[in-house]
């Protein structure tokens, strides 16, 4: 064995301050444990995301432009071509003696007056805009009550055969234009003797008339629906003998001429009788009126010229007389005016706004107000 140079003494205090250190380094760890521990580090939050930029709004479609209103005959309420509204009006006197018929080209005038004249007969005055026949006839004379009409369109044209000294002077103070036998587009047909075969070429009236100056009308005040208005005629409950009123109307405008009319469901539209019998035109159309409106006038007698008799007159102005409209199958009772020769004829409602008339030809009747049919249940 070894000798150990240190000896025991040596080696005990060695192992002293071994142990002295041992005991220090277990102090030094027991005081390192007590302190508080050094905190993590807090990571720095990352950045929120930018947000997404909202997307564009998609524009607003331009909105489509309100398709333009078609054009409408003031006459008619009806759609019409553009050039329509660039011409005069053509007013012809037609014939109505049983000679004379069948009348060409009258179902296809805008608005129809009917007026009597001597001998117990009537005559019509007929009003082309919208369509212009290529013929119309047979034309006759002028009466006074024709200037009053004609009067109320303005510088329009009025076709007829002729008129005594006293209705030429009435239709000179009214601003029409006239066109009597021997004018433009008039010709004798082979259809009737005179003087029931005096016929016009419409569009040769019209082309003289575009170089007079005429005057382009756009308006006489009517108005129109295509729905019926309220307030029509209807059968008393305890009337079993009443009939629907608007169906049928009938009365008399001259001593030997009742005017009918009955209504057709299948077309919407009115169909014209004389005496009883249906009234027929030459060519395949038929008469075909949308509203029938039935005007009370003053008849009387003027200067005795009429065969060594005085003629029956019309007065065709008035401030408010009674009427009667027919439209859809509906019966009215209306008011009209026409408080001076210049004035257009207005309809009315009993309360004096203009009656809504159906869309289509109108056939105005001027009988005496005394023959005019007695109001509904009255």
């Amino acid at each position: 064995m070894r000798h150990d140079p240190r000896g025991p003494r040596g080696r005990s205090r060695l192992l002293t301050v071994l142990a002295s250190l041992v005991a220090v380094s277990l102090v030094l760890a027991a005081c390192a444990s007590d302190e508080e521990p050094e905190p993590e580090p807090v990571a720095e939050p990352e950045p929120a995301p930018e947000p997404e930029p909202a997307p564009e709004p998609e524009p607003e479609p331009e909105p489509e432009p309100e398709p333009e209103p078609e054009p409408t005959s003031f006459l008619t309420g009806a759609v019409v071509d553009e050039e329509v509204l660039e011409r005069p009006l053509l007013i012809v006197k037609i014939d109505n003696a049983p000679q004379a018929r069948p009348q060409i080209g009258l179902e296809r005038a805008d608005v129809v007056i009917e007026e009597r004249v001597e001998a117990g007969i009537t005559r019509f005055l007929a009003i082309y805009h919208s369509d212009i026949p290529g013929e119309v006839g047979p034309t006759r004379s002028a009466r006074p009550v024709d200037a009053q009409l004609v009067a109320g369109y303005g510088r329009s044209a009025f076709i007829y055969s002729g008129a005594r000294a006293e209705v030429r002077g009435l239709l000179g103070n009214t601003r029409t234009i006239p066109i009597a036998e021997g004018g433009p587009g008039f010709f004798r047909s082979s259809r009737a003797r005179a003087p029931h075969n005096l016929h016009n070429r419409l569009p040769d009236a019209m082309a003289h008339v575009m170089n007079q100056d005429p005057e382009i009308l756009d308006d006489v005040g009517w108005v129109f629906d295509e729905e019926p208005p309220p307030g029509e005629d209807v059968c008393p409950a305890d009337d079993g003998a009443c009939e629907d009123p608007g169906a049928w109307i009938e009365f008399s405008v001259s001593s030997n001429y009742r005017t009918g009319w009955e209504y057709d469901p299948d077309d919407g539209v009115y169909r014209r009788y004389q005496n009883g019998q249906y009234f027929a035109v030459a060519g395949e159309d038929a008469i075909g009126a949308a509203n029938v409106v039935v005007l009370g006038a003053r008849h009387y007698l003027g200067q005795p010229n009429c065969y060594g008799a005085r003629c029956p007159e019309t007065d065709a102005t008035t401030d408010g007389e009674r009427a009667i409209v027919l439209r859809d199958g509906k019966r009215y009772e209306a008011r009209w005016r026409k408080p001076t020769a210049a004035d257009p004829i207005e309809i009315l409602t009993p309360d004096g706004e203009p009656f809504p008339l159906k869309p289509g030809p109108t056939w105005l009747h001027l009988p005496d107000a005394s023959n005019l049919p007695r109001p509904i249940g009255g």
